[in-house]
């Protein structure tokens, strides 16, 4: 046991004395990253703690320890920068060079002038010159009193036929025009557009006498055929009554359906086309509905801004939802439907508070 820490304590001392001899010697140069430079590896023997120098970690025998430790660390922090040396003196000045050679002279005497060459090409166009001065006003011309005016003035066609100006107002106020060409034809009135109109879904007291009233927008008489007053449970977006329309519809009227709605919260009312399963009008009231599924196809109630929930039918008060002014759809709940205290089934809206 003696002989085993005595040889320990040899192989410690033998290493520290590497260690000195490295550092009495001058430092190699260390790569410029700050990354240490050279590893020792070692074995640790658990009987006394003497270390076996080997080349590598594992080398180390099963009830060694591995022991390593850098030569050097990373390098350290680049010093300040040292002052400017003094300018060395002057060198002396340089042998002048030679000349390249010596000018010529003109030996020849200047020759009649030739004939004039072709002209040639034109030069690129100048910078724009200043604005002028602003002319006199012009004739602000004929003041019309209404588009009506317009009709029959002289126009030209768009494949450049003479002809006269055709104008149409519809009964929602839009207004349509046309260069028609002298021998062509008026065109056909433009088609029907049916709207919901009025709905009065709540009465004061026990609700009876409900109605839907709808409104032929167009310029055409409208066919009722195939199309389909749908009314719609808000709960779980499907219907729960339909009526089946028939007839047709002038252009301006009105036609007031007899159905008990339900009242809101929210519930809704759709006009779809049945043939063409297309959904023609619609209006959810005290809520948004928009998923309903009618004749197997899903639609949405809401047109643009959904009706806020304090526009809605009353059970207090006796009055109606109307798109006011009467017949006015511009795509958009919020903006075409109030609610009104006049009732006017099958009649233009009136609106009063």
């Amino acid at each position: 046991m003696t002989r085993m820490v005595l040889l320990a304590l040899a192989a410690a001392a033998a290493v520290v004395a590497a260690g000195g001899a490295a550092v009495a010697q001058k430092p190699p140069k260390r790569p410029a990253t700050s990354e240490a430079v050279g590893t020792i590896h070692a074995c640790r023997h658990p009987a006394g703690g003497f270390l076996r120098m080997v080349s590598a970690p594992g080398d180390c025998r099963r009830r060694e320890t591995a022991v390593s430790w850098n030569v050097a660390g990373p390098p350290g922090p680049p010093g300040e920068k040292g002052e400017k040396g003094d300018p060395g003196e002057a060198g002396p000045a340089g042998q002048q060079g030679q000349s390249s050679g010596q000018r010529g002279q003109a030996s020849g005497q200047q020759g009649p002038a030739g004939p004039q060459g072709p002209a040639g090409p034109q030069g690129p166009a100048g910078p724009a010159g200043p604005q002028g001065p602003k002319g006199d006003k012009g004739d602000p011309g004929t003041t019309i009193s209404g588009v009506e005016a317009l009709d029959g003035l002289p126009c030209t066609t768009a494949d450049g036929a003479a002809g006269e100006l055709d104008v149409s107002v519809g009964a929602s106020g839009a207004v349509t025009l046309r260069c028609l060409a002298d021998d062509e034809p008026p065109p056909p009135p433009d088609p029907a557009q049916l709207v919901l109109n009025e709905v009065d879904y709540d009465q004061v007291g026990a609700d009876a006498d409900g109605f839907v009233e709808i409104h032929n927008a167009g310029d055409g008489a409208a066919d009722l055929t195939g199309v389909a007053l749908v009314a719609v449970n808000g709960g779980d977006g499907t219907e729960y009554d339909r009526v089946a329309l028939t007839g047709t519809l002038a252009p301006g009227g009105h036609l007031a359906i007899a159905v008990e709605l339900q009242n809101g919260a929210p519930d809704g009312v759709a006009l779809v086309d049945t043939a063409a399963g297309v959904l023609l009008d619609a209006l959810s009231y005290e809520g948004a509905i928009t998923a309903a599924t009618i004749g197997g196809a899903t639609f949405s109630l809401v047109e643009g801004t959904a009706l806020p929930d304090t526009t809605a039918d009353s059970n207090t008060v006796a009055g109606s939802l109307i798109r006011s002014p009467d017949g006015t759809d511009t795509d958009d709940a919020a903006s075409d439907w109030a609610f009104t205290t006049t009732v006017t089934r099958g009649a233009p809206n009136v609106l009063t508070t």
